[in-house]
Order: C-alpha cells, then sequence, then structure tokens
C-alpha cells in the first residue's frame, strides 16, 4: 500500500497535543501533561533533525518499551530508525514546515524496539518562538494497521475479482441504480469488448450505451424484465433472460443476462451480474431442432413406405399367380401367352422394388434384424456368380474370380449375397459388349477387402456424388437398362449395419471398381458357415 494515497492526508485528524513547553510543568498546565501522559494515542514533541523530546505512554507502548526514559535514550534518529522509508520523514518535514500543521500523514514505520512493521497515521504541528524559529514539533502518533490491513486485503480483493471476472467468458459488472432511476456503471470486465465492441471505461461513463444495441424485438421485454426484478429486492430478485443485439456492424448474437440485487447504499439499489454470448448455442439448437423435424419427416416417409409396400405385396402376388397360370395354360394362345409373359415380368420388377423399399425402410426404422455368422467367400463369390450369369444378356462378359479360398468375414450371409449379386449384376449390365468383371480379395490390416471391377463406361464426378442416393439411377433411366435405383443405397446401408463399408472410384470410359470392406472373422468359424451362405436370394436392384 502507497502510503501517500490521495485521501490519507485528509483524513479526520486525532486531537493535537496542545502547543506550549511540556518541561517542568507549572499550575497553569498541570492540567495538559495529565492530558498528554493518558491520551489513548501516542503523542511526542520531536526536533526537527529528528531527536525524540517527549513521548506520552501509549507512544511508549506503540514503540515496545516501557518507560518513556528507555524510549527517549533509544532513539536517536526518527528519520532512519523509525520510518520503513527514510524519505517520508523529509516529506512530513516539508509539508509541516510550509503549512504549519499536516493532518493524516499515514507512513508505514518500525514498532522502534522489535522492528516489527506497522502502520500510524500523525497528525504535527510546528511550535516556533517569538521571533518565529522552530523550536520543536508536536504531534499524536494513531496505530492504523489493522484498518490498512483491511484495506490492503479490500484491494487484493478487488485485484482479484477483477483479474478473476477478466478471464470469465462475457460481461461481468456491478450496477448501481439511485432512487431516482439513475444507473451507473460501478465494474465491467474486460468482456465488454468482445461482447459489444465498447471498453469498460465507456460503459463506466455513459451507462445508457447498451440500451441502444438492444434487438427492437426484446428491447421493451427486456426492459420490463429488468424493472420487475428490481422492483423485487433482494429476495426474489434474481434474473435469468436471453435476447438478442445488433451490433453495429449489423451482425446479431444472443445474449444471455444473469443478475441479482445485493446490498444498496444512498437508498439506491445495487446490481451484480455477466452477460455471455450464447450465439453459438442458439445455433446449435436451431440445427438440433432441424435435425430433428428432418428425422421426424424421415421416419414418416420411411413408415409410409412401409405401409405402403406391405399393401402392394398382396395384390402383386395375386397378379403373378394368376398371369403365371394364364402363360401355363394350354388353351391361351400364343399371343395371350406373350401378353401374360410380360405381366409376369413387370409384376416380378414391380415386387423387386416392393422388397427393396420395404429392406430400405426397415434400416432406417431399425427393425431390419441381421444374423452374423462366419462366411467363406470365395463359395459366396462362385455362387452369386452362378446366378447373376444365369439372366446374363447376350454378348456375355468374362469373368475373373481371384477371392482367395482361405477368406472369411462376419456377416450376414443372405444379405452380403444380396450386396455381391447388386454389384455384380450392375457391373454386368453397364459394361461394354465382350467386357469383363473380376472379383478379388485380400486381407489388409485385418479387414477382409472384397473388390468387383468392369471395364464398363466409369462415371464422372457429378455421378458418383449421388451414387448412393435411392432413386437416383443418374440418367440410366433414359437407356434400354433396367433398374429401380435402390440397390446400392440398400447395399451400402446393409455393409455399413454389417459392421463394414463400400467405397467406389471410377472415372469416364475406365470402369468402376466397388471396394466392400467387412471385419475378419476367425478361421474357428469356418466350420458351421458352409450351410448359411447357400440360401437363395435374389439379386437386389441394379442401380
Amino acid at each position: 500500500m502507497d502510503p501517500s494515497l490521495p485521501g490519507m492526508d485528509d483524513a479526520v485528524p486525532t486531537p493535537l497535543a496542545a502547543p506550549g513547553p511540556l518541561a517542568a510543568p507549572g499550575p497553569a498546565d498541570a492540567g495538559f501533561s495529565t492530558l498528554f501522559d493518558f491520551l489513548p494515542i501516542g503523542a511526542y514533541r520531536s526536533t526537527p533533525d529528528g531527536r525524540m523530546l517527549r513521548a506520552n505512554a501509549a507512544l511508549v507502548r506503540l514503540n515496545g518499551y516501557d518507560t518513556e526514559a528507555e524510549l527517549l535514550q533509544a532513539v536517536g534518529d526518527i528519520a532512519t530508525e523509525w520510518y520503513v522509508d527514510a524519505g517520508r520523514r523529509s516529506d512530513f518535514r516539508h509539508r509541516l514546515e510550509r503549512r504549519g500543521m499536516v493532518l493524516g500523514f499515514v507512513s508505514e514505520v518500525h514498532r522502534h524496539r522489535t522492528r516489527e512493521r506497522c502502520w500510524i497515521s500523525e497528525n504535527a504541528h510546528v511550535v516556533r518562538d517569538a521571533e518565529g524559529c522552530v523550536l520543536y514539533y508536536e504531534g499524536t502518533v494513531e496505530d492504523i494497521t489493522q484498518r490498512m490491513q483491511a484495506q490492503q486485503a479490500l484491494v487484493r480483493s478487488e485485484a482479484q475479482f477483477r483479474q478473476i471476472a477478466n478471464q470469465m467468458p462475457g460481461m461481468v459488472y456491478r450496477i448501481q441504480i439511485g432512487p431516482d432511476g439513475q444507473r451507473r456503471y460501478l465494474f465491467v470486465s474486460d468482456g465488454v469488448r468482445q461482447l459489444y465492441g465498447l471498453t469498460p471505461e465507456a460503459l463506466m461513463a455513459d451507462a445508457s450505451l447498451l440500451s441502444r444495441f438492444r434487438h427492437p424485438e426484446d428491447r421493451h421485454r427486456l426492459e420490463a424484465a429488468v424493472k420487475n426484478s428490481i422492483a423485487k429486492g433482494q429476495r426474489g430478485g434474481a434474473m435469468f433472460d436471453e435476447f438478442r443485439i445488433v451490433l453495429d456492424d449489423g451482425s446479431e448474437k444472443w445474449v444471455h443476462m444473469a443478475s441479482n440485487t445485493v446490498d444498496g447504499s444512498d437508498g439506491g439499489v445495487l446490481r451484480v451480474g455477466v452477460m455471455v454470448d450464447i450465439t453459438e448455442r442458439k445455433q446449435a439448437e436451431a440445427l438440433r431442432l432441424e435435425r430433428d423435424r428432418a428425422e421426424l419427416a424421415s421416419q414418416a416417409k420411411s413408415q409410409l413406405l412401409s405401409r405402403v409396400s406391405h399393401e402392394l405385396r398382396t395384390p402383386l402376388n395375386a397378379v403373378l399367380g394368376f398371369s403365371q397360370l394364364m402363360a401355363t395354360d394350354a388353351r391361351v394362345t400364343p399371343t395371350h401367352r406373350d401378353w401374360a409373359l410380360q405381366i409376369i415380368a413387370s409384376g416380378r420388377h414391380l415386387l423387386g422394388l416392393v422388397e427393396d423399399v420395404l429392406d430400405l425402410s426397415s434400416m432406417h426404422t431399425g427393425q431390419l434384424s441381421l444374423g452374423l455368422d462366419t462366411v467363406a467367400l470365395a463359395p459366396l463369390v462362385a455362387e452369386t456368380w452362378r446366378m447373376v450369369a444365369t439372366g446374363m444378356p447376350q454378348p456375355a462378359v468374362d469373368f475373373v474370380d481371384h477371392a482367395q479360398a482361405a477368406l472369411q468375414v462376419r456377416a450376414d450371409p443372405m444379405r452380403l449375397k444380396q450386396v455381391l449379386a447388386n454389384l455384380l449384376s450392375n457391373a454386368v449390365k453397364y459394361n461394354r459388349p465382350g467386357g469383363q468383371v473380376a472379383v478379388s480379395t485380400r486381407l489388409e490390416a485385418g479387414t477382409v477387402v472384397l473388390e468387383v471391377s468392369d471395364t464398363g463406361c466409369g462415371m464422372d464426378a457429378s455421378q458418383l456424388a449421388r451414387l448412393f442416393h435411392p432413386f437416383d439411377r443418374l440418367g440410366a433411366e433414359h437407356s434400354r437398362v433396367e433398374g429401380r435405383g435402390l440397390g446400392l443405397a440398400l447395399s451400402l446401408q446393409l455393409v455399413e449395419a454389417m459392421g463394414g463399408d463400400i467405397s467406389v472410384a471410377s472415372a469416364p470410359g475406365d470402369g468402376t471398381t466397388f471396394t466392400v470392406r467387412l471385419p475378419r472373422a476367425e478361421a474357428a468359424g469356418a466350420a458351421g458357415a458352409g450351410g448359411t451362405v447357400a440360401a437363395p436370394v435374389s439379386p437386389a436392384a441394379p442401380r
């Protein structure tokens, strides 16, 4: 603590010892001697050069001595032996001789005998002779150590508060509201710079600055809430609110304000609070709300597709059944038989679409169950290719099988066969005449990699970006290649549900390679896999 803090020399003075000689008191000043000796605070007389002439009992005790004689004998130079800062004696003399008296002169001194530090407040005046020459100084010394320690603690506490407040996100403040409603900020943290673009000094100079930032739609509601909170006082005066502000550059922010009333003064109200930028939180909440709405819409769509698909299967089965009876009836003419076969082909296409939609909606709603087992890839690849090749159009493509016999994966055998059938059928349909379809497998960092490659026309970047979107056939709907646009979307969902993933590499004119990665199965599980992978399944819809 700087002992020359502003206002210290203007403190209320302790009564000075009366001027006049103290040595050899006569009847006229006997009463004064009694007052000098029994003052509860220290009193002294000293020479300008720093020698102690008199000291009352309180000053003797303050310096750790038992008698006045001991103190006077021990003190040689007040400036160097008493003041912690010897320069304070020169400052004291300068003020005293210039003004004739000093009031509330605060210094840190040593208790002379113990050298313990303490704080004192001095009041003194100069005693001069008839010619105006300085005879000595007289004054009082009050021990204010406890008061100064409390003040220092308060200053340290305030400094710590400022340090903590300035490290907190947002703006911490203390505001005083007078009986006339006038508001004045007593403290504003540096967070106001980032929140509002203002300096703490500007806001403390003009408490109305923040009101101009409030969003027009929130201004009146917020002001009413603040007034209501102030009216409630310390009981029930806590306030929590969220509002928008518009900065000078036109950008908007969301602010959360929490404040409460504390002990005030002068009949006014003192409130402390914090304002925090919650713009990111509000934006995240809006995104979550949109996501939830989208998920609800997607679930509703999936449920609708599931219900419609279920309802379509029953009449489709009837259509297919009666069409097959007509096609095999000997009484039907060749023309009618051709018509029946077209009905059967279209019905099977529609039934496949229904089945794919059901599977896709079941994946989205989490209702599709998978039976994971150990699956040997080489037999599965061979069997799936035979199934795809049976319906292969002419001219046929060449098939190259590089599947390693020893590799096994952990998967649902029926669903994996469905995925592989879709990839192989696509590789055939979108290949060039006399082209090649190749399947290879390998082990890579504990994961089994299965690749299906073709020598077709390939795809560009825009097509690859839409490849796994349901019902998007990438323009093939205008060609003679049949398809439903659900196979790849469903294959992706199935592979991910089995703990794997699908990726694709393609370029126009360079063909396409689909890569499926699945968890490797331990060799011990191979014994039970053979009968499972043979389960028949219709090929998935081509892309």
